[in-house]
């Protein structure tokens, strides 16, 4: 916004400075009214009476109509002045129409300032330079009609303009680059978020396979196209918007609202609305075209999309916001399904204008636009989305660097940190979560550790252990087949064992995936690939750990009091009950066919031998 600000306020100079002295709005022309002239016929010549005569029925004029009226000349009026005749008016004395002109052109002018801010929204605070560049155009715009109507001293309204100029410049100055920069307030900048160090293998919760995501946002965009697709009908009039990370009863989803095609889109259908939004199972990639329009009978009118009072970001405005700085926004819904959007608000908390904290999380209805403003705190259960990954990987930019000062930052760098490039969302004990990795400045493909920072309470954790980042082990799938125009997810960090490890996919030109992939994080030549399913990959995996180390897996012997089995992606899957206990899984995938039948000899009753990791069998004990 400052930037559109400051391209209108160059642009404005520009034509001012142009235009300076040329223009009837900036040209000085004098203005003349009668003084004290003398009542004798012989002290004035016949031109000099006419003027006379002429201001006494007009009271005044300005010089150019004085020189068409009285056809006189310029030396003509200036002897009237050394006579003592009339004199030059400081300002034109306007009658009573020129006034009722001039406010009714000065009110034109504050409506037409209050329609571009429909347009632009500009923050309603003091805090925020926009402000001041919208207040100072006003009032330049507001002289330049009272000069142009009351036609005072152009030497006096330029003297104005230019001082007012050099004070808003050195306003700029101070408050742009003093009014709450790092470099003057680096301990306030690294203290604005709390990050604890903790313990990854006791934090991080031994990965369930079976609740293991596999679609990524990227990926979701994909079958939300596809989805969509089915709906031609739709399909023409809408698209899917921003897809979202949230916890629906219990489970992980990507939701994503469908926006206009467009204004002409938005025209035909504002009276209904969008017909729904897109929902994706993370998980089993099931995807739904949710149509409440179609169920209910009213759609979703106030989202991004839209245009006028139903623009999602100008109805928030206008409903209370207008002092606040728009962060992010997200689509999310309620346990019930019903749609809403959260506004994410910050405001400044170092100095003037720096630092910036989200103050208020605005949650309104796509449907009817109600909208319900809350403290970061106290926003309902369901709403995930309080805190927006862009602010809380600037802030710990911040924490990483200055927290030994701002100079350390820019030339020694001694203990600096930074985030690695990007984030992912990922769940842990029910809750969402930021992830990205942390890095020394300077340093090549390795981590200290990862950060796992939580999107609704903001509560932020270091584990700290050297690894490989996140784009070292995306480049190092992308080795693993021979196959070009593929690309990898962005890694999903996991506890396999007490062994922090990357899941990652491979996916082809068209958003498929071929390979899935575990992978150490601190060691990525060890890994386990597979073309078939992220339980075969996870098998695999299991099995190498096992091999590599024996004190992973566990002895289990006993007898075989249940059998079960189902397949999986061509692939049998047996659970074997022991000793009316535990149930453990064996892949067939997984083992030489030797080993399956040791395994497939045996029935219930019989005694079995078998070593497992968690709940997997990873070898027989034969």
């Amino acid at each position: 916004m400052e930037i559109i600000f400051a391209i209108l306020f160059l642009t404005s100079y520009h034509l001012i400075k142009k235009n300076w002295g040329k223009s009837k709005l900036f040209s000085e022309e004098s203005v003349y009214c009668l003084r004290n002239p003398i009542e004798d016929d012989d002290y004035y010549t016949d031109k000099q009476k006419l003027i006379i005569e002429y201001l006494k029925m007009h009271k005044s004029e300005k010089e150019s109509v004085l020189l068409k009226r009285c056809n006189t000349t310029i030396i003509v009026i200036r002897n009237l002045i050394d006579k003592g005749a009339i004199e030059k008016m400081p300002y034109k004395k306007l009658s009573t129409k020129e006034i009722f002109q001039l406010i009714i052109t000065l009110i034109i002018l504050a409506f037409s300032f209050i329609i571009i801010n429909y347009f632009i929204l500009v923050k309603i605070n003091l805090r925020y330079y926009g402000i001041f560049i919208f207040i100072m155009l006003f009032l330049y715009f507001g002289l330049s009609l009272i000069h142009y109507y009351l036609k005072f001293s152009v030497k006096l309204f330029k003297n104005i303009v230019v001082l007012a100029g050099l004070f808003f410049f050195l306003f700029s100055i101070f408050y742009l680059i003093f009014g709450g920069r790092a470099f003057t307030h680096a301990k306030a900048y690294s203290e604005l978020i709390e990050v604890k160090e903790a313990d990854f293998l006791n934090d991080i919760n031994t990965v369930d396979i079976n609740n293991l995501p596999v679609v990524d946002k990227s990926y979701g965009s994909k079958l939300g196209s596809l989805k969509l697709g089915e709906f031609p009908g739709i399909g023409s009039e809408f698209e899917t918007g921003e897809y979202s990370d949230i916890i629906y009863q219990g489970k992980q989803y990507l939701v994503a609202p469908l926006e206009y095609r467009g204004f002409f889109k938005w025209s035909a259908n504002n009276d209904a609305g969008t017909p729904g939004y897109i929902l994706i199972d993370k998980v089993t990639s099931e995807t739904q075209l949710i149509n409440i329009r179609e169920n209910t009978g009213q759609g979703m009118k106030f989202v991004p999309s839209a245009f006028f009072g139903q623009d999602l970001v100008r109805h928030a405005y206008y409903s209370g916001l207008s002092k606040y700085r728009l962060e992010n926004k997200f689509f999310e819904i309620d346990e019930d399904g019903n749609p809403y959007y959260i506004l994410q608000y910050s405001l400044p908390t170092i100095f003037i204008n720096g630092g910036h904290k989200i103050k208020k999380i605005a949650v309104v209805n796509a449907i009817n636009g109600e909208v319900s403003v809350y403290d970061p705190d106290d926003v309902p259960a369901w709403v995930e989305s309080v805190y927006p990954n862009t602010l809380i990987v600037k802030q710990l930019n911040y924490w990483g660097s200055l927290q030994n000062g701002w100079l350390n930052s820019v030339f020694a760098q001694r203990g600096v940190l930074e985030t690695s490039q990007g984030t992912r969302v990922i769940m842990n004990e029910g809750e969402l979560f930021y992830f990205t990795g942390m890095t020394s400045v300077g340093s090549d493909e390795s981590t200290i550790g990862f950060i796992y920072a939580n999107m609704k309470t903001k509560e932020t954790k270091l584990y700290r252990f050297s690894g490989a980042t996140e784009e070292a082990a995306m480049n190092k799938v992308l080795t693993l087949i021979a196959q070009r125009n593929i690309s990898s997810s962005f890694p999903f960090p996991l506890n396999i064992s007490d062994n922090p490890t990357y899941f990652l996919l491979i996916k082809g030109e068209d958003g498929r995936i071929l390979r899935y992939v575990f992978m150490k994080i601190q060691d990525l030549e060890f890994y386990s690939i597979s073309e078939t399913s992220k339980l075969d990959a996870y098998n695999r995996f299991i099995v190498k750990l096992s091999e590599d180390d024996d004190s992973v897996s566990t002895k289990i012997q006993g007898t075989i009091t249940d059998i079960t089995s189902y397949v999986n992606n061509g692939f049998t899957i047996y659970w074997v009950e022991i000793n009316n206990d535990k149930r453990y899984m064996i892949n067939v995938g997984s083992f030489l066919n030797d080993e399956m039948i040791y395994f497939i000899s045996r029935d219930i009753g019989d005694e079995i031998e078998f070593y497992v990791v968690g709940s997997n069998v990873v070898d027989f004990g034969q």
